[in-house]
Order: C-alpha cells, then sequence, then structure tokens
C-alpha cells in the first residue's frame, strides 16, 4: 500500500471511531444517525460544484450508487440497534472484523485481487484480533447479532463501491450514497419515529453533527483510497479504528480494561504495519 494511501487509512480510521464513539454515546439512537445523513447530504452540495455534470451524472454508475445506498441503509439501521443492546467495545471490533476476512475472500472471487503472503498475515491478524476483542462479552448476543449483520453490509457495500468508484468521481458517488441511504431510511423514522426525531434534533444536534460529518468525510477519504489501493488491503488497514475505538470506550465510557483486549489491540497494529510492508 502506498505510504500516502496508508496516513489517509489512518485519518479516516480515526474520524470513524470519533464518529462510532459519537453513536455509541447517543446510545444507538437511529434518529440521531439520520439527522447526521441529513447534515452530511447538505454538507456535500457545495462540492459538488467542483466537479462537472459528465463527473456526476455517469449511468454506468448508478446501479452501483443505488446498490450501496439500500446497503448503507441496512447497516445504518444495523448499527444503530447494536450500539442499543451492545458496548462500543464489543460492536466496534466484531462488526469490523468480521467484514475483513469476508471482503478479503470475496475480493480474491470476484475482483481478481492478489494479495501477498505478508499481507494475508496482516488481514488475518487484524481480522483475528478486532473479533477476539469483541468476544470479550458473548452474553450481549443482541448486540453481536447486529454486529453480524453490520459485518456483513461491509462486506457488500466495500466490494461494491471499489467498483462504483471506478467508473464515477468519489464526490458524485458519496453524494448518492449518502442521499440515497437517506431516502431509504426516510420512511421508518418520520412514521415511526417521530417523537425520537423532535428529541434528537432539539437535544442531541452535536451527536448528529459528529456523526454525519464524521461519517461521510470518513468515507469519502476511503472511496479516494480505493483508487489507489486493493480493497482488502484498505478495509483491513482502516480496522486500527477499532483498537482506537475500544480505547475510548475503556478511557471515557468506563468501559472494562483487560489483558485480552490489550493483546488483541497489539495484533491489530502488527497486522496493520505488515499491511503497510505489503
Amino acid at each position: 500500500m502506498p505510504l500516502f494511501a496508508f496516513l489517509l487509512v489512518i485519518l479516516a480510521a480515526t474520524l470513524h471511531a470519533l464518529w462510532n464513539f459519537a453513536a455509541k454515546k447517543a446510545s444507538g439512537n437511529l434518529s440521531v444517525i439520520w439527522v447526521g445523513l441529513v447534515i452530511a447530504t447538505a454538507a456535500l452540495i457545495p462540492f459538488l460544484f467542483l466537479l462537472s455534470p459528465e463527473q456526476i451524472f455517469v449511468s454506468k454508475a448508478w446501479p452501483f450508487v443505488l446498490a450501496t445506498g439500500i446497503i448503507h441503509a441496512v447497516y445504518f439501521f444495523a448499527l444503530a440497534k447494536a450500539y442499543e443492546h451492545g458496548d462500543i467495545s464489543v460492536v466496534y471490533p466484531i462488526s469490523r472484523g468480521s467484514g475483513i476476512a469476508g471482503t478479503a475472500i470475496i475480493a480474491c472471487l470476484l475482483l481478481q485481487e492478489e494479495i501477498s503472503s505478508v499481507g494475508t498475515v496482516g488481514i488475518l491478524l487484524i481480522s483475528l484480533g478486532t473479533l477476539l476483542l469483541g468476544l470479550t462479552n458473548i452474553h450481549q448476543k443482541r448486540g453481536i447479532f447486529f454486529s453480524l449483520l453490520v459485518a456483513i453490509m461491509i462486506i457488500g457495500y466495500s466490494i461494491v463501491d471499489k467498483q462504483g468508484v471506478g467508473i464515477i468521481h468519489p464526490l458524485g458517488y458519496i453524494f448518492g450514497l449518502v442521499l440515497l441511504t437517506t431516502i431509504f431510511l426516510a420512511p421508518y423514522i418520520l412514521i415511526n419515529k417521530q417523537q425520537e426525531l423532535l428529541s434528537a434534533m432539539k437535544n442531541m444536534k452535536k451527536y448528529s453533527l459528529i456523526i454525519g460529518l464524521g461519517s461521510g468525510g470518513t468515507y469519502l477519504i476511503i472511496l479516494f483510497v480505493f483508487q489507489m489501493a486493493p480493497v482488502s488491503y484498505v478495509v483491513a488497514a482502516r480496522e486500527v479504528a477499532v483498537a482506537f475505538g475500544t480505547l475510548l470506550g475503556i478511557l471515557f465510557l468506563k468501559e472494562q480494561s483487560t489483558a485480552q483486549k490489550i493483546i488483541c489491540i497489539t495484533g491489530i497494529v502488527i497486522g496493520m504495519l505488515l499491511i503497510k510492508l505489503a
């Protein structure tokens, strides 16, 4: 992985940990997340004027944008449910870690990506480290169930988006992604979560702002990196965010710190270094 791409992934991982921390602080409130998506959509509009119409309206990319919009709607729904029922130090590692190995396998089969032996070891270390990190609290069954659903969505959108940004500019792509995700979640929010939505808009604006700008900015960076490096490496490398998220949970949410968590975080960092070498 090129150094510049690697550094961008580290930046994206930091932002990702911060907005997931905000989502957990909001107790997995889907209305807070949805308001964040509305903010992200509005924030992206001015940047579209940097592109020509030909860079935005690319008919070949529309199936990918539609597919990722549907997948991301399920992703955010499952993520909210996971944080409603589980700790960030459980949900975050399981959802991200399960998606790493799955993405690598699918990328090899469908995209014919070649992964070096060093890269394979790095991916395995990160995947095992994140999974074991999440399994420290196996009793949180509902949190784990929705975490695994999030992982399936991560595999799906990673493969779709890797192909999509090869056709359309990342700015145009992520605008379509965020807009469609917001639209697909809107009926559920507006019909079933009216009081929760009003409360989110009144009392939890700062969390929505962090989630919206954080998730949009994070994934825009990743879309650019998808153009520079194999999706298997990118998806694995960005999971250093799991270590950041777990540390945030321990330091600020008073979640339990154990020797197993420290060992797993160490494994993730070593895996990151191996992917850089790969």
